[in-house]
């Protein structure tokens, strides 16, 4: 049974989704490992395995630090005076490629206008790959080990629509290009321009979640 998950990221979004599909309760340890470190991979799909197991291990090494200070234990929801807990720790990485070329994330609106430009009328590529371990968490000592781990992802096509200078501009300016992969929020207002998808909607948000709900249970881990 899994008491609780910990999700290694900063990102709204999948924090959403794991909320609404029901993976939880949770806390949120985002991890400090420098995302784009690994730019030298072109390949989309294994760059996003890298930095979704590097981002996994960062956090883990946070988690086990945060459990020595005073009161960490007691803050997480796991049932009150538990001896042992398990814990799920969850982390992924999106990457988006046009024509095999790996797109990065936008630094400012200028940026954004220009990955958005390319996007349009065209058919991208979105990568979402996580990595899952479960964890053993002794309350007592307090200490922390791993004792299975998978990892997983998917890659969905996302057709956009053509779209002018004046229909990007107006997309950038509602603000949901920043910290995303692609400058756009399928959920949100950019679903006006996607034409079509072939593969995971929450991949393309974040996380897929059906393919970590199958892991999860092929660890042993009842939901």
């Amino acid at each position: 049974m899994i008491d609780c998950f910990v999700l290694g990221s900063k990102s709204p979004d999948r924090k959403a989704l794991m909320e609404a599909s029901g993976l939880v309760p949770l806390v949120v340890l985002p991890g400090d490992y420098p995302e784009r470190e690994e730019d030298e991979v072109n390949n989309p799909a294994r760059l996003a395995e890298i930095l979704a197991a590097k981002k996994a291990q960062n956090v883990f090494d946070k988690l086990r630090l945060a459990i020595k200070r005073e009161g960490f234990v007691a803050s997480l929801p796991i049932p009150a005076g538990a001896g042992t807990a398990t814990l799920v720790l969850v982390t992924a990485d999106t990457v988006v490629s046009l024509k095999s070329e790996v797109i990065g994330k936008a630094e400012d609106e200028d940026e954004a206008f220009s990955i958005l430009r390319r996007l349009q009328g065209q058919t991208h590529k979105l990568v979402t790959a996580y990595c899952l371990k479960a964890i053993e968490l002794d309350a007592g000592a307090p200490s922390v080990r791993e004792i299975a781990a998978r990892a997983g992802g998917t890659a969905t096509r996302v057709k956009f629509a053509p779209l002018d200078s004046e229909q990007v501009r107006a997309y950038v300016a509602t603000g949901e290009w920043r910290g995303r992969a692609g400058c756009y929020a399928i959920q949100l207002q950019a679903s006006r321009f996607v034409r079509a998808i072939e593969g995971s909607h929450s991949g393309v948000v974040g996380l897929p979640v059906a393919e970590v709900v199958d892991d999860l249970r092929a660890m042993g881990l009842d939901l």
